[in-house]
């Protein structure tokens, strides 16, 4: 969006805005998929650290990672009787023990390790591309410059508005980061779009 702004504002001809925002989208996806990719892979790399450091000292203090345990139950509303009849539960269980001690002093779970790191960086690097087209659509019509500038700001800030807010997320919906989100994109916009004007006027 800010990039096309910027070939807009410089007075570039709309085939090269297409030529270049296309590109632009196409390596930006690419640069968030790969991104987010090996960020949750490291992300999944330390849990999986965190999960065997847990099971480790299950084996050997047990004792002190059961007094944490009935120290966070307790701190979550557990009356003494019902912290004890748990315990005893998972006591039997080392699997289900590290779990617990996982949800209550990690606040992780262990489903979370089977989540591969593609499921989240496919939709990252996809909402980019597809922000990026919808950036171009209006230089694909016979609009004016400006007129084409002003529409495809409005596509893009609320493809920003809908991807800050998560409107379609049950129970995530949220107008702050929605809102924050168009607003960084339209500060974007205006900065390159000036900067493409005064390029155009050297």
């Amino acid at each position: 969006m800010a990039t096309t702004a910027a070939l807009n504002g410089a007075g570039v001809d709309f085939h090269t805005i297409l030529l270049a925002g296309f590109a632009f989208a196409v390596a930006g996806g690419l640069s968030m998929f790969f991104s987010s990719y090996l960020s949750r892979r490291a992300e999944l790399e330390s849990l999986r650290t965190d999960v065997e450091r847990e099971r480790m000292e299950i084996e050997t203090e047990p004792d002190e990672e059961k007094r944490e345990l009935e120290e966070l139950l307790a701190k979550e509303g557990y009356e003494p009787g019902e912290v004890e009849v748990i315990m005893n539960r998972l006591t039997k269980n080392k699997e289900m023990w590290l779990r617990a001690q996982l949800t209550h002093e990690l606040h992780m779970h262990t489903e979370e390790l089977s989540s591969a790191p593609v499921k989240r960086a496919a939709p990252a690097g996809l909402s980019f591309f597809v922000l990026g087209l919808l950036a171009l659509l209006p230089y694909a019509t016979a609009f004016a410059r400006f007129d084409a500038l002003a529409l495809s700001a409005a596509l893009s800030l609320g493809a920003l508005f809908v991807l800050g807010s998560k409107p379609f997320i049950l129970k995530h919906f949220n107008l702050k980061e929605g809102i924050r989100s168009a607003a960084v994109g339209a500060v974007a916009l205006c900065i390159l779009y000036a900067v493409g004007l005064l390029a155009g006027s050297l």
